[in-house]
Formats: C-alpha cells, sequence, structure tokens
C-alpha cells in the first residue's frame, strides 16, 4: 500500500514495485496528487489498484485494511508546502501527524507491522556541519519539518512496528522510460519553474534571495534522482527486517546553487532562462548538503540517475511532451 501514491514521488515508486512484480494499492485524496499517472500505470501493470480516500477517514482505512491482505505500507501523504505550513500550522499537524496516527492504528489493529516512511531532510533545520548525516541534531525551523519529526518520534513509541525512516533530500527527475513525470503545477519547485519558463509559460524565473552565505549568493541544494528515491525504497522495503527502526539519509552528496542549476538547465534545454530576484522564503536554509553513506554502507544503495544533468533532462524529456503536466 502507497499513501500519497498519486503524488510525484509515489507514483514513480509505485511504479518501481509494480515492474518489480509487486501487487500495489495507492491510496491518496488527490489533493495535489493527479489521476492520470494512475490510469497510465494501470493501463500497463493490472496489479495497481486505486483507492480514493484521506488519511483521516478512520472507517475508510478500517475497511482498506480489512479486505486487502496487505504486507507493507510506504507512507509518502503529507503537505509539503513550507511557506503554506507557516500560514497553517494547524493544518500540517492535522495532516503530516495525526492522520499518520490514524493510518499506524488501522495498521496495527489488522496486524500490519511493516512500514516505511518517508520524512524529510527539513527535519535537521539550519545545518550545523556539512555534509549532513544522520547523527547531525534535529531542529525543525517551521512548522512542515517539525510535523514529520514528529511523526518520525511518534513511530519509535509504536510496539510491533517494523518501520524504516527515509530523509530526502531535493527530489528531482522523471521517470528515465518517460512512461510518467513529474508535475508539481500545485507545489512547483525550481526545476518545475524552469520549465516553465523554457516552455514560454512564464516571462522569467524569480530566484528567492541572492544574499545566502554560500559561493554566489544563492541557496545551495543537494538534489537526488527520483528514480534513486524508488529504488532505495523497494530495497529498504527487501530488507526490512535488518534496517528495522533505522533513519536514512537520501541524497547525492553533491551541493548546487540555484545559479548553477539555471546554467545547467539553460544547456539541456538550449535557451536562456531570464531571472528575477525576489525576496528570501521564510524558513529556507542557506545549504543543504547530504551524507548518504549509511545508505550505501547498510544496503548497497548506489543512485544511477542523481547527476544534475539527468535529474533536468529526464525532467524536459517529459515535459515537452507534457507542457501543461498531466
Amino acid at each position: 500500500m502507497v499513501t500519497g501514491g498519486a503524488g510525484y514521488i509515489g507514483t514513480h515508486i509505485a511504479k518501481n514495485l509494480l515492474k518489480e512484480g509487486f501487487k500495489v494499492l495507492i491510496l491518496d485524496n488527490l489533493s495535489t496528487g493527479f489521476i492520470e499517472p494512475i490510469k497510465i500505470l494501470q493501463k500497463k501493470y493490472p496489479d495497481c489498484e486505486f483507492v480514493k480516500g484521506d488519511l483521516a477517514d478512520k472507517d475508510l482505512l478500517k475497511k482498506i485494511f480489512s479486505e486487502n491482505d496487505i504486507e507493507t505500507v510506504i507512507h509518502l501523504a503529507a503537505k509539503i508546502n513550507v511557506r503554506e505550513s507557516i500560514q497553517q500550522p494547524e493544518a500540517y499537524t492535522s495532516e503530516n501527524y495525526l492522520n499518520g496516527i490514524n493510518l499506524v492504528e488501522a495498521m496495527v489493529a489488522r496486524g500490519v507491522n511493516r512500514l516505511v516512511f518517508s520524512s524529510t531532510c527539513a527535519v535537521y533545520g539550519e545545518p550545523k556541519y556539512i555534509p549532513i548525516d544522520e547523527q547531525h541534531p534535529t531542529k525543525p525551523i517551521n512548522p512542515y519539518s517539525q510535523t514529520k519529526l514528529d511523526f518520525e518520534n511518534y513511530l519509535k513509541k509504536v510496539r510491533n512496528l517494523q518501520f524504516l525512516t527515509f530523509r530526502f533530500f531535493n527530489v528531482g527527475g522523471s521517470d528515465p522510460e518517460g512512461l510518467i513525470g513529474k508535475a508539481h503545477l500545485i507545489n512547483p519547485d525550481l526545476t518545475e519553474n524552469i520549465m516553465k519558463v523554457a516552455l514560454n509559460q512564464e516571462d522569467f524565473l524569480e530566484i528567492f534571495g541572492n544574499n545566502y552565505d554560500t559561493k554566489d549568493g544563492t541557496a545551495v541544494r543537494d538534489y537526488i534522482h527520483v528514480e534513486d528515491i524508488s529504488q532505495a525504497h523497494i530495497t529498504g522495503l527487501k530488507n526490512l527486517e535488518k534496517l528495522d527502526g533505522e533513519i536514512i539519509n537520501l541524497g547525492s552528496e553533491k551541493g548546487f546553487s540555484v545559479k548553477e542549476v539555471i546554467i545547467t538547465a539553460e544547456n539541456v534545454v538550449g535557451k536562456t532562462i531570464p531571472i528575477k530576484i525576489g525576496q528570501r522564503k521564510e524558513g529556507d536554509v542557506a545549504c543543504s548538503i547530504a551524507s548518504a553513506q549509511k545508505a550505501k554502507d547498510m544496503f548497497g544503495w548506489q543512485p544511477q540517475y542523481s547527476n544534475l544533468e539527468t535529474i533536468i533532462e529526464t525532467d524536459w524529456a517529459w515535459r515537452k511532451k507534457h507542457p501543461d503536466g498531466y
């Protein structure tokens, strides 16, 4: 079962699970996800089932777990907009924390005791050192990351639950096979906004702050391809007994500034991306780069697609064919 499986990362994880022969049930309320990739997956993979619903609906969760022989849950469903979380902290507590508890309680009631949780590097807050490993102190600086950390801590207290927590850094790219892709039209990220300018849907790209303490003044991030995220989840799922209770970073271990991403994108799309400097976003850190050594040591994870050019190339290949997303 994949919660949030109609979203960007969820659809890519679902696709790779199906490709490996797993039966997949996707639960999503479609508040930010899309039904179109689900239909694409169902057309190719008959073992893909979709239920439209919300984790706030305890009766629905009870029904799903009683009517389906679910072995493992991959939990991605969440609100993810940092700025929105500052404006609506209660909504983030409800969606990301309380609804997660609903899910676990429904699992435990039916004896389902395997969970892979998708968390975020944002739980570390302002980095005290780079690269950031799993021993780095956690100090969330916005409600979004706080609710993710709160749920991480909740999982540690649940009896008889095998769980694995992945902390993602910045996820990008699209399915290398081109079957599905990224369409963050509701919560756009940097590469999504670059694509809109490249497709002449926007006149310029707004850079949020150029006075960070970085080499060129723009924020530095660690970008990891969604395909590598997907493979980590599947490998983690297969090795959950060995990895029970672990918290593991997923990142490329390389940092690129916003300006460096723009230059790379310009080379990929073959055109200049006009920029405009805007205000820094509240709750954004200057630099965030992962140490992913633990993932490599514990289950042999080796990112295959997470160089910046490949991330942008796969996004661009998909968006040229789907200029308006799904």
